[in-house]
């Protein structure tokens, strides 16, 4: 029971992260006006493909085309009649310019002719797409044949199946595509997920958003809603919203064709909850607006929108369920009247339509982020000065800020300076920056020295200086007036600041005087260092390392005793140039490990080895086909 108990837990948990995935951006319309700006400046264009895809690309921004050629001769003089792929961006160029009227001898017979089996998913595409731009008939049952064929020939690859995909979504209705409809799930599967917030493909952009627009085109269609879930659509649309940064024509198409669909379809269109005007909440602007939109940055209609947490950095809820007022164009919360504390919240949101809608997604959970800043003073300021040795307060005084110390503060060495301040929000709220820093500047040198003040358990900030602890490493016993300003700082904190607190009159006393004998050793000649190694053992006396020399002998001198009782057969061994050259080189070979062992260096030796090592081998090549030939005449 307990087992599945965690196992119903942890299943809530996983539902309730995919709930809360939502897309995470739009394409603005200062993002559209860039893209747009691609389309325009690729004209005059040098090729079909370019000219094709920004025809199509200004077509959508309802922008007129450039007048900067004559785009319409330009196809029919760049149109290739054998290639099925120039005749298809032809096609599309010409039915995409409506008065553009392309003859092409023989292109019926010649598209026809590539659907066939055996060709291409893209040849078969390529070529009904341009039947269709050109108004021809299209054979549907030769098309099923040959997608068919190329899917059970062609690997499975990702551009292979949208290329069938956008060839069905061409053929009538009735035809049977289930078995190409079918390859939406199959490709999905093959996405790459990346920090469980975006999905794409291998290749990138251009795969990702085809497979976006076959897929919910396909299914407009046929009427069929694609075999995608919400959270891989969101994750889909967060990839391709990464990548609106494009720069040439193709990928910039494909982008705006694919967030286009999502913007609208039938099935599943991405809600987007996005921050409108500042982040910054304040005592001045206590108003956090959001406006929800679609991934093209068009307003949904009327939404219910909630505000279901804000949190800050340590997970404490400062709000919870509170709902935003409709405004113009967007949505409306007072985050201030739940007096959060200065800093970055996140606030979490959910959306609801007010007109029932099911194609929208990711509705829930969406995260956005806010920094509640203040603008802060100091108030009262303490500043003692404490005999050291006695530990009673020689002089007290205090100050409101931003108000100085009228008087010039003299302390020496046996002294520390005590200083106590608290910053303070606009609410009263105690706060502690992330920077605050006690600088002191001698008026002489102008060298600046900071301390840093620790704040209490209560936010109240104590400066301790011990003059006499810090003379030699803070102030090198430089006496005189230095300048004493605070200086506040925060990423919350609307007015940062430094305040000039008071003048200091510092007296260190002198410096005490270095010993004789360390001015005398400073700049002296050091003694010379010797390095001593390690004296080598003794080695073994003669006669071992001898007997030793005589042991490794004997199997040589045993292997001639055999010889000489058996009797060796060398009746083989031919008195021939690469027989001689090989037992030469051979034993050069031996010599030289020898003299690798007591004299030559690594370097050296592989020298010589790649010499005599060549000419042996080449002697060895010979001998053994010399032998081999004399067997096989045998």
């Amino acid at each position: 029971m307990a087992a599945r108990g965690v196992s119903l837990v942890l299943l809530l948990a996983l539902i309730g992260l995919s709930q809360s995935l939502s897309a995470s951006s739009v394409l603005s319309l200062q993002d559209q006006t860039k893209l747009r700006k691609i389309f325009q400046d690729a004209s005059p264009f040098t090729d079909l493909e370019t000219a094709d895809y920004a025809v199509k690309g200004l077509k959508f921004f309802k922008s007129e085309i450039p007048t900067t050629q004559d785009l319409c001769k330009f196809v029919k003089e760049k149109v290739d009649i054998n290639d099925i792929k120039s005749i298809y961006h032809a096609s599309s160029v010409s039915k995409t310019l409506g008065n553009c009227n392309l003859a092409l001898n023989d292109a019926e017979k010649k598209l026809n002719e590539a659907i066939v089996e055996g060709a291409k998913a893209s040849t078969i595409f390529y070529a009904v797409s341009s039947l269709k731009n050109l108004g021809m008939k299209v054979d549907s049952n030769a098309v099923i044949k040959a997608i068919r064929a190329a899917a059970s020939s062609e690997e499975d690859s990702v551009m292979s199946s949208v290329h069938s995909l956008n060839t069905a979504i061409l053929l009538p209705k009735e035809t049977d595509v289930g078995f190409i409809v079918d390859m939406v799930e199959d490709v999905v599967a093959q996405a790459d997920e990346i920090d469980n917030t975006y999905l794409q493909f291998e290749g990138g952009l251009v795969p990702t958003a085809e497979v976006i627009a076959a897929s919910y085109k396909l299914g407009e269609h046929l009427k069929k809603k694609p075999s995608i879930q919400e959270e891989q659509v969101i994750k889909f649309a967060n990839y391709l919203l990464t990548r609106k940064h494009v720069q040439s024509v193709k990928d910039t198409f494909f982008l705006l064709r694919a967030l286009n669909i999502l913007s609208n379809n039938d099935f599943h269109v991405p809600v987007v909850v996005q921050l409108y005007g500042t982040p910054l909440i304040s005592a001045d602007n206590k108003i956090f607006k959001v406006r929800v939109t679609n991934v093209m940055d068009k307003a949904l209609g009327k939404m219910s929108v909630t505000a279901v947490s804000a949190t800050d950095s340590e997970g404490t809820t400062v709000l919870s369920n509170k709902e935003f007022k409709a405004g113009a164009d967007d949505y409306d919360l007072d985050f201030m009247a739940s007096k959060p504390s200065p800093g970055v919240y996140t606030v979490t949101v959910n959306v609801k339509p007010q007109k029932e809608d099911k194609r929208l997604i990711g509705t829930s959970g969406a995260q956005l982020k806010v920094k509640v800043v203040t603008k802060v003073t100091m108030g009262k300021v303490d500043l003692s000065l404490v005999d050291k040795e006695h530990s009673h307060t020689v002089k007290s005084l205090s100050t409101n800020y931003p108000n100085k110390f009228d008087k010039t503060i003299e302390a020496d060495f046996h002294q520390k300076i005590v200083m106590k301040f608290a910053i303070k929000s606009e609410a009263g709220q105690l706060l502690t920056p992330h920077q605050a820093f006690v600088r002191l500047t001698n008026q002489k040198t102008k060298q600046e020295i900071f301390f840093v003040p620790e704040p209490d358990s209560s936010k109240m900030y104590k400066f301790d200086l011990d003059l006499g602890a810090t003379a030699k490493d803070s102030f090198a016993y430089r006496s005189g007036k230095y300048d004493m300003d605070i200086v506040i700082g925060d990423a919350v904190i609307q007015n940062p600041f430094e305040w000039s607190a008071c003048l200091l009159s510092l007296t260190f006393g002198e410096q005490p005087p270095k010993a004789k004998k360390e001015k005398q050793t400073m700049y002296s000649t050091k003694p010379q260092i010797d390095h001593q190694f390690r004296v080598p053992e003794k080695r073994p006396p003669q006669t071992v390392s001898t007997a030793f020399t005589v042991l490794v002998f004997v199997p040589l001198l045993i292997m001639f005793v055999v010889w000489f009782k058996i009797g060796a057969n060398i009746s083989n061994f031919g008195f021939s140039l690469s027989t001689i050259v090989f037992h030469i080189g051979l034993g050069a070979i031996f010599a030289l490990y020898y003299y690798f062992w007591i004299k030559l260096d690594m370097f050296t030796t592989l020298k010589v080895l790649a010499v005599i090592g060549g000419i042996t081998f080449l002697a060895a090549n010979s001998l053994l086909s010399g032998i081999a030939a004399r067997r096989a005449k045998r």
